[in-house]
């Protein structure tokens, strides 16, 4: 999940929830997104060319994997193998995110 200022603006929500996939075998159901440089010569996002939705980000430099994010997947909501394990960027979270945040906590 990542909780920066550019991607909480973006989403309109507290964070955005992505997935690492290897770009090798990745393969579109539909049309390949349409690239924009939303941080030119560092990351490019992709959109659907028919509605405009977000649904991936990829990085300058890193050829190997590409982020979709979640909410773009099919069953991202019933799928129990689709469970966030990693909080980027905690520094920049809401205060109440960073505090709910208990990767950490001792198991009891």
């Amino acid at each position: 999940m990542c909780p920066c200022a550019h991607c909480v603006k973006r989403s309109g929500a507290p964070f955005q929830w992505w997935l690492g996939f290897p770009t090798a075998g990745l393969k579109w159901t539909g049309d390949e997104p349409v690239w924009f440089d939303t941080h030119p010569g560092k990351t490019a996002r992709g959109f659907c060319g028919a509605c405009g939705s977000h649904i991936a980000a990829r990085d300058y430099g890193d050829s190997e994997i590409i982020g979709i994010l979640a909410t773009a997947l099919d069953h991202h909501d019933t799928d129990p193998a689709l469970v966030p394990t990693n909080l980027n960027r905690l520094a920049e979270a809401a205060s109440w995110l960073a505090q709910n945040d208990n990767r950490h906590a001792a198991a009891g």
